[in-house]
């Protein structure tokens, strides 16, 4: 496949953004495709569907003095800093496919290949996500921007879980200890896996080094002058972030952690509350106000679907149990 690239170097949170966002709003129909490497500062980065007062703690941010602002592209939130790679897919439309799946089939191979030239054995999973050793270790998110498919995501060569953990909306310090802990067993990065260090030229230097080897032909290129105030127009429109904004949590009660893995917490009236922690279609941790140990621990590595699943809730719960068990099932996540 034909087509250009370009390395943006280290920006601004919104220089990043407004930079594959311009980018994809200047190319017309039938445009070569573009491929875009860039880093940031740190940032909390929204999904283009996500609004900042339903999954992000204000105060905490502000204390704290973390940037935020939404993306164009889809998906959950997540942090941004300096030691992430960032990579970009552009598609004008008639260059290339015209779906989030299919681009992602496109360039899963290419996200692959480098990490397996760092000795890390990183495969594509579910459409969107990359994992290594049954973590994840990359997301992608995507959009159509203008006549322009991106696809978007990031080699995660360090990850700051303390900046994301301190800023997420928490309904509770239990919930916030939970997603500490459950981001720790979902997540990776290049330096937990014993590849640290590495730098970022060496990785976009692979990067291209793989697509050439998969035979894409990208020439080196630079913004043109329409392309550079397609930028600037993309960065006033991405620093519009409205706090007040009436919305819902992408993910009701919580936040995903990973493919098949959520974190889950709502409060009722009289004190009563319930923490949720479900992975790979099995509770892995629950607690609650009306749980005692004893059922927390029988509930791990249970399936809704398993006769002991009710059996348990009855033989603890006695005449509550159905209550707690309609409560548990509708805050239970299993899929995204």
């Amino acid at each position: 496949m034909e087509g250009r690239r370009l390395d943006l170097g280290l920006l601004d949170p919104l220089g990043l953004h407004a930079g594959y966002a311009g980018m994809a709003e200047a190319q017309g129909a039938g445009a070569p495709p573009v491929v875009l490497l860039g880093r940031s500062g740190g940032h909390l980065s929204l999904g283009a569907a996500q609004g900042a007062a339903a999954e992000l703690d204000r105060a905490a941010c502000r204390r704290h003095g973390v940037s935020v602002l939404r993306r164009p592209l889809g998906g959950g939130t997540v942090w941004v800093d300096a030691r992430q790679l960032n990579y970009f897919f552009l598609f004008p439309a008639g260059s290339g496919p015209a779906r989030p799946a299919a681009a992602f089939s496109l360039a899963a191979p290419v996200v692959e290949a480098v990490h397996h030239a760092f000795g890390l054995p990183v495969a594509g999973t579910g459409g969107q996500d990359f994992w290594c050793c049954g973590r994840k270790i990359g997301g992608t998110g995507a959009a159509t921007l203008g006549h322009t498919l991106v696809l978007g995501g990031s080699f995660l060569l360090d990850f700051d879980a303390t900046a994301f953990t301190r800023c997420v909306a928490a309904p509770s310090p239990g919930y916030r200890e939970w997603l500490g802990e459950a981001l720790g067993g979902s997540l990776t990065s290049w330096a937990r896996e014993g590849v640290g260090g590495v730098a970022a030229s060496a990785v976009a230097e692979a990067f291209w080094a793989a697509l050439a080897a998969q035979g894409w032909r990208l020439q080196p290129s630079a913004p043109s002058v329409a392309e550079e105030a397609a930028m600037v127009e993309a960065r006033e429109g991405l620093d519009d972030l409205d706090w007040e904004e009436d919305a819902r949590r992408r993910v009701p009660n919580g936040i995903k952690l990973k493919a098949g893995a959520f974190l889950t917490e709502r409060h009722w009236d009289g004190g009563q509350w319930l923490r949720v922690w479900t992975d790979a279609g099995r509770f892995r941790r629950v607690a609650g106000s009306a749980f005692p140990a004893v059922l927390a621990e029988g509930l791990k590595g249970l399936a809704p679907e398993d006769e002991r699943f009710a059996t348990l809730l009855d033989q603890t719960l006695g005449v509550e149990a159905p209550l707690w068990r309609e409560r548990l099932l509708v805050m239970a996540v299993w899929t995204d």
